[in-house]
């Protein structure tokens, strides 16, 4: 038989029963991974949530600044181009510039890419309107439109 080796249930090993706070450190790395995923996760869907709302605003300014284009006899998708950034893509098929019997109405449609860098998971589309009274006839789209009348001059 050899000398110092005892026995029982871990004899011929070097080590003892594990310690009880080196099992709990373990297990706390194990919960800080699952609080920082779920702490990235939230923080995520919030920048793509404020991203949609952003988008929507923007298609909102847009549309009445094309609406109050169009009341002036201006030309309506020139202006919705210049007001909406590259990141959003305006749908032609969906955006209509109409002037009728109640004034100009501009009905803009957006596609808002969601995702992170260059990777677009889904894409939201937007609708936002706007409407522009008209007084009498909008000047030509190659004329300016009055600064002020007369009267309001003097």
């Amino acid at each position: 038989m050899r000398t110092g080796m005892s026995a029982g249930p871990n004899a011929g090993t070097s080590r003892g029963p594990a310690a009880p706070g080196r099992r709990e450190r373990g297990q706390a790395a194990v919960e800080l991974v699952g609080v920082v995923f779920t702490v990235v996760l939230v923080a995520v869907l919030a920048i793509q949530g404020i991203t949609v709302a952003q988008a929507a605003s923007i298609a909102q300014e847009a549309a009445r600044h094309g609406a109050r284009a169009l009341s002036l006899g201006q030309d309506c998708r020139g202006v919705l181009a210049d007001h909406v950034p590259d990141g959003i893509t305006i749908v032609d098929g969906d955006t209509t510039c109409t002037v009728d019997d109640d004034g100009a109405v501009v009905a803009l449609t957006v596609s808002v890419p969601l995702g992170l860098g260059d990777v677009t998971m889904t894409e939201v589309v937007l609708t936002r309107s706007a409407e522009f009274p008209v007084q009498g006839d909008p000047p030509p789209a190659d004329e300016p439109a009055p600064s002020a009348t007369p009267e309001e001059e003097a």
